[in-house]
């Protein structure tokens, strides 16, 4: 069964907007079973909307948006001691996930990725998220002499599409060699 991004996508805004609703009323009503109900609405948006996500450095910074928009709820149910507290943890989730994001925000387009290639036939081999992952592959996987640097310093080698794309099976060959069948 293959996985419809949009699908998922208008299922998360869906969600989001019914926790629009719950909000609207719980701020209405002063009823805290609809603050637990936009809660939960908020946590099922967020789940389909990390499917939509490619797993790249840094995509996890809106559950840490999230944790602050669940704890700010819990805020406004619970008062007296605990309430502090909450505003506290909601304020250090908040920065965190503003420095994750633009974290994210940077590397979003590939920028930061590590280049497997082989410089002779200028043959992009793999891309990887970091050195680590790069040298790793290189030494483990292909063994055989390659070179390994930043995208950024390779642009006209990172715009090329990988010999080895495929992550979950690392010597799958997405295309032959050229001159090769």
């Amino acid at each position: 069964m293959v996985r419809d991004p949009g699908q998922d996508q208008r299922t998360a805004a869906g969600f989001f907007g019914g926790f629009g609703v719950c909000l609207v009323l719980a701020a209405g009503t002063h009823r805290a079973v609809f603050a637990w109900l936009a809660a939960g609405m908020l946590v099922t948006a967020l789940l389909f909307f990390r499917r939509t996500l490619s797993p790249r450095p840094f995509y996890y910074w809106p559950a840490w948006a999230v944790g602050a928009g669940i704890a700010l709820l819990l805020a406004w149910i619970y008062p007296g001691p605990p309430r502090l507290g909450l505003v506290c943890m909601a304020a250090a989730e908040a920065l965190v996930a503003a420095v994750l994001a633009l974290l994210w925000y940077r590397r979003r387009h590939g920028r930061g990725d590590w280049l497997v290639w082989l410089p002779a036939e200028r043959i992009l081999l793999r891309r990887e998220w970091t050195q680590r992952e790069a040298v790793r592959w290189a030494l483990d996987d292909y063994r055989e002499p390659c070179a390994i640097t930043p995208a950024d310093e390779s642009p006209d080698i990172a715009a090329k599409t990988p010999l080895y794309p495929d992550r979950d099976r690392p010597l799958y060959r997405a295309r032959p060699l050229d001159g090769q069948a």
